[in-house]
């Protein structure tokens, strides 16, 4: 019986399930961990080419049954993803895969950008509005933060939309398909997050009155000739701004302040 505290939706469609394995790409004899195995049926069709698999499942009513019907290159790992420290699970880089649940779903993100020197791509099922605003392009509605956020460590492919009719039981919101590659030598950038999150904190506004509110010691004039420096309009909002744009702009303000910056992004 499906717990409602872990948010939790079986995938039961086999050709969801397989279109699935083909969108993830992961080459024959390649490790891989799975969040979220449920009732193993895409653990199954993984386990099939996979020198390794992890799946790691939080329920541990699943377990039992899981480690039962499992073939031997599959590790059951009964833990919580978000206690997981995916940098150490495996000694060489693997695969990751899974069907997350939707209440925890961006903070997995975020423990998986911070492993991704060990995750070589990220193959995951989010409620489609997660998924459209991760994969969402400068101007549109969904563009926002979290935009920036994942696109900045990675390269964001949509893939297909999945109904709520494939799962036991059906969720009230439709589900898509994304993959992540992370874009090569990207350093780590907390506080160029946090300066986009700030940039963001009013989207009705232009980036120059927000930018005013969060540098009240930098004169306006000079944040308004810093924008026209870098080839924007002092009248753009920050929807409007790519994710290279961004950093140009935060590594810009950086320059006229103290304290420690963030390594420029190699382009």
């Amino acid at each position: 019986m499906p717990k409602k505290r872990y948010g939790q939706h079986f995938l039961s469609d086999p050709a969801i399930l397989e279109r699935i394995v083909q969108f993830a790409r992961v080459p024959p004899e390649a490790d891989v961990v799975e969040i979220g195995p449920g009732r193993g049926t895409l653990t199954r069709l993984l386990a099939v080419t996979a020198r390794r698999l992890i799946a790691v499942e939080v329920d541990r009513d699943l377990v039992p049954g899981l480690r039962r019907a499992m073939p031997a290159n599959v590790e059951i790992l009964e833990q919580d993803a978000l206690g997981l420290d995916f940098g150490t699970l495996m000694p060489d880089r693997f695969h990751l895969v899974g069907n997350l649940p939707f209440n925890i779903a961006t903070p997995l993100l975020e423990r998986f950008i911070r492993a991704r020197d060990r995750i070589t791509a990220v193959t995951i099922m989010v409620q489609k509005e997660v998924a459209d605003r991760i994969a969402a392009e400068p101007g549109s509605g969904d563009y926002g933060p979290l935009s920036v956020g994942i696109q900045y460590y990675a390269e964001v492919e949509p893939g297909f939309l999945v109904q709520p009719g494939s799962f036991d039981p059906p969720p009230k919101v439709h589900s898509r398909l994304l993959r992540l590659t992370w874009n090569p030598e990207t350093p780590d950038a907390p506080r160029f997050i946090r300066f986009v999150r700030s940039a963001f904190s009013s989207r009705r506004k232009k980036l120059l009155n927000n930018l005013a509110g969060m540098q009240p010691g930098v004169d306006r004039n000079a944040l308004t000739a810093m924008l026209e420096n870098l080839g924007l309009n002092p009248s753009v909002r920050p929807e409007q701004l790519s994710v290279d744009q961004f950093f140009d702009l935060y590594n810009s303000i950086r320059e006229q302040a103290p304290g420690p910056r963030t390594p420029t992004k190699p382009i």
